[in-house]
């Protein structure tokens, strides 16, 4: 099936998505107080777990990073680079809590759209190519908190795999209207991302399942 975006603007997407993640992989380490190994390992799982999600899924073997080892080490140069920025300002505000935020809702869009995109390429139906870009968004950020001891954003009523599914959707309507122009690529990686950030500013929350018995 044609996608909207060609293999340029992929690889483009690829590289914003694998720093914006890093990033936030590292900004959470910083916060968790993690040391460096700590920094530069979680920076990796968070920009390529959600992809290796998608590749088992897909059969995709071996998994996109064992053949294209570049995302790996640009995740790990971002990390450096962070890392010793922290070294250097501690008290940076890179390590509040809106520059995570921001980060992470980038390389959520990107990733999000980018596994609806292999999705539709491997010849799945668009719902379950929604679900992959769900996954492939999400699969990351999941395991950043799961390492820093949170509870993954995407359980506790946050407005996020829900951002990433309407970003997955616009790209999969698109791609089934035809719409082929490489730049409409632009419009469900703004919807996540603007959605998401909405969703922070206003606090937005999904109902949670009853109330918390109180001890």
């Amino acid at each position: 099936m044609d996608t909207v975006s060609d293999e340029a603007l992929f690889v483009a997407l690829e590289v914003v998505g694998t720093v914006a993640f890093a990033t936030s992989g590292v900004i959470a380490a910083a916060r968790a107080g993690m040391d460096w190994l700590g920094g530069l390992v979680l920076a990796v799982v968070v920009a390529i777990g959600g992809g290796t999600m998608r590749g088992v899924l897909l059969g995709n073997l071996p998994i996109f990073w064992m053949e294209s080892v570049w995302l790996v080490l640009l995740a790990m140069g971002t990390a450096v680079v962070l890392i010793a920025f922290l070294q250097w300002r501690p008290d940076s505000d890179l390590t509040r809590w809106l520059p995570l935020v921001v980060a992470d809702a980038v390389g959520l869009s990107v990733f999000a759209v980018s596994g609806a995109e292999i999705g539709l390429i491997a010849g799945i139906s668009g719902f379950n190519a929604v679900l992959l870009g769900v996954l492939t968004g999400v699969g990351g950020g999941v395991l950043r908190d799961i390492l820093t001891g949170q509870r993954p954003m995407v359980l506790v009523g946050q407005i996020y795999a829900l951002a990433a599914a309407a970003g997955a959707t616009v790209f999969v309507v698109i791609v089934e209207l035809g719409w082929q122009s490489r730049w409409m690529v632009l419009l469900p990686l703004a919807v996540t991302i603007g959605l998401r950030l909405l969703a922070v500013a206003r606090d937005w929350q999904l109902p949670r399942v009853g109330r918390p018995r109180r001890a």
